[in-house]
């Protein structure tokens, strides 16, 4: 039986659908892409739907309560690493109007770069987090090898 590559995202409507991919991203590294998957729905929960607004501002009691939630990959670096994230994300925002305009400020480079500035920019993000996140929102990028159903 041949295996199928699930297609990549379409592009998010706004910013809090790139920072709940690029959290998404944060969530399976080092994990299978279906327990993110089959746990996704609780984790959006948990984390309040993905609004960087809201999750940029959290207390350590709130990243406490989190990592208490039976409904998340319970692993405090990357809960940590995600309200970290989210502060950078809107810094992005502030600085640029938009994330896509943060976008467009490097889609002229090519693959490797931006996969590149992606990883440095955000935390737990590594080389195939960065795959996965620019795969995920249809940038010009090789299939997701993680995403194989």
């Amino acid at each position: 039986m041949a295996q199928k590559i699930i297609p990549p995202q379409e592009k998010p409507i706004d910013e809090k659908g790139y920072f709940e991919i690029l959290s998404k991203a944060v969530f399976n590294a080092g994990f299978s892409y279906q327990v993110v998957r089959t746990k996704w729905e609780g984790i959006k929960e948990v984390f309040n739907e993905f609004h960087p607004e809201i999750i940029s501002k959290w207390t350590i009691d709130e990243v406490s309560d989190a990592l208490e939630s039976p409904k998340i990959i319970r692993n405090s670096r990357k809960v940590k690493a995600i309200v970290s994230n989210a502060q950078i994300f809107l810094e992005l925002v502030r600085k640029h109007r938009s994330f896509e305009n943060y976008l467009d400020s490097f889609r002229n480079k090519c693959y490797e770069e931006k996969q590149q500035i992606i990883a440095k920019q955000f935390k737990w993000l590594g080389p195939t987090g960065a795959h996965f996140f620019l795969w995920s929102i249809g940038e010009d990028a090789p299939p997701c090898e993680a995403m194989i159903k």
